[in-house]
C-alpha cells in the first residue's frame, strides 16, 4: 500500500482516539442538542455523474457530529451535445463522515471541523457502440450498432477540513470544505448482443478517461453545501 494511503488510513483510525482524549481535558458549554440538519449541494448536478443530493446531519455533542449525503444520479453535464445517442445514467452516490468540531474562537463565529469521509457510488449507463458479431481471428460475420449497459462502482475515503458559516438567522449555514483522499473503480458491461464483441475497447469514463480497475485514484473533495437546522 502506498505511503499516502497508509497515512490516510492511520489518521482515520487514530483521529477519534485523539479527539476523545482532547475532549476529556477540556470543558465546554453545550448548546441545545441533539441538532438535526438537512443538507444539500447546490452544484451536485455539475459533478462527473450529475446528481440531486439531500442529506442528513446529526450533532449529538458540541464536538461530534455525523452526516450522510445520498444523491440520485440521473445525467451527465459533460456529454457531447452533438451526440445523437447520449448515455442514459441512473444510480446512487453516498458520502458519509464523522466530524470533530474544534472550539469556537468567539461566540457566533464559524465552526471548524476535521472529518474522515467515506465514498460509495453505483451507476449504470446505457450506451451505444459498434460490435462485431461471431468474430474469430479478427474476422466477424457482420457488424452491429447496439445498446449495452455499463455498470460502474466506486469506493473510497478521504480526510477533509471544513467550516460552517452562518448565513441568516440561527438555522441556515453554508458549509465549506476541502480534503484529499483516494478511490477505487470497478467496471462491467452487460446486455451485449449475443455473439458480440467490442470493435474497440469501450471508453468507460467520458470525462477523464480513467478506465483502469484496481488502481487507486487521487481525489480532492472540495465544495460548498447549504445546511438547514430542523431543531
Amino acid at each position: 500500500m502506498y505511503p499516502l494511503f497508509r497515512f490516510l488510513l492511520a489518521t482515520i483510525i487514530l483521529l477519534p482516539c485523539f479527539c476523545i482524549k482532547l475532549n476529556a481535558q477540556t470543558n465546554r458549554k453545550e448548546k441545545s442538542l441533539p441538532a438535526i440538519t438537512l443538507r444539500t449541494n447546490p452544484f451536485s448536478f455539475l459533478e462527473t455523474d450529475g446528481n440531486a443530493m439531500l442529506g442528513l446531519g446529526i450533532q449529538w455533542h458540541p464536538q461530534w457530529a455525523f452526516t450522510i449525503d445520498p444523491g440520485y444520479i440521473f445525467f451527465s453535464a459533460y456529454q457531447n451535445a452533438d451526440n445523437d445517442m447520449p448515455d442514459k445514467l441512473s444510480g446512487i452516490k453516498i458520502r458519509s463522515d464523522i466530524r470533530f468540531f474544534f472550539e469556537r474562537s468567539r461566540k457566533g463565529m464559524f465552526n471548524t471541523f476535521i472529518a474522515p469521509e467515506f465514498h460509495y457510488k453505483y451507476v449504470t449507463a446505457k450506451k451505444w457502440d459498434q460490435f462485431g458479431i461471431n468474430c474469430l481471428g479478427g474476422q466477424c460475420d457482420y457488424y452491429q450498432q447496439a445498446q449495452y449497459k455499463e455498470v460502474k462502482e466506486e469506493t473510497g475515503a478521504s480526510l477533509k477540513l471544513g467550516t460552517l458559516l452562518p448565513l441568516w438567522g440561527n438555522r441556515f449555514d453554508a458549509e465549506l470544505y476541502g480534503g484529499i483522499g483516494f478511490k477505487f473503480k470497478k467496471f462491467r458491461e452487460t446486455d451485449i448482443p449475443i455473439g458480440g464483441s467490442f470493435v474497440e475497447e469501450p471508453n468507460r469514463d467520458n470525462v477523464f478517461n480513467n478506465n483502469r480497475e484496481g488502481v487507486a485514484y487521487l481525489i480532492l473533495p472540495v465544495g460548498i453545501k447549504l445546511v438547514f437546522r430542523l431543531r
